[in-house]
């Protein structure tokens, strides 16, 4: 059998690598993704487990992962609650929210 061409051509020069300029501008593009990626916000939610079984059930019988579930309906009803709200009030709401006491407005 003849022993094949690597698809990238990569030589050790000293302590660092040559490598091809597609390959690098590849790299830097999924390490920039990478990076964007770790830097989205993160919620943590607690819940009973009856909710969670609940939520579970859901997904499971739309064939999605739970967290994408909740991702999904949760973003879905934001925008629905900016559009009723819009809607009511006749103008664009702002686009950060206001700070709300606990117990109320």
């Amino acid at each position: 059998m003849a022993e094949q061409k690597p698809k990238y051509e990569i030589r050790v020069v000293a302590d660092r690598v040559e490598e091809d300029p597609d390959v690098a501008e590849m790299v830097s593009r999924m390490e920039a993704e990478a990076d964007a990626e770790i830097a989205a916000s993160s919620v943590t939610l607690r819940w009973g487990k009856a909710q969670v079984d609940v939520v579970k059930r859901a997904a499971g019988i739309l064939g999605v992962p739970y967290q994408t579930y909740l991702k999904q309906v949760v973003f879905k009803q934001a925008l629905e609650d900016i559009a009723r709200a819009e809607g009511v009030l006749g103008r664009e709401t702002p686009s950060r929210p206001r700070r709300v006491a606990e117990d109320g407005p």
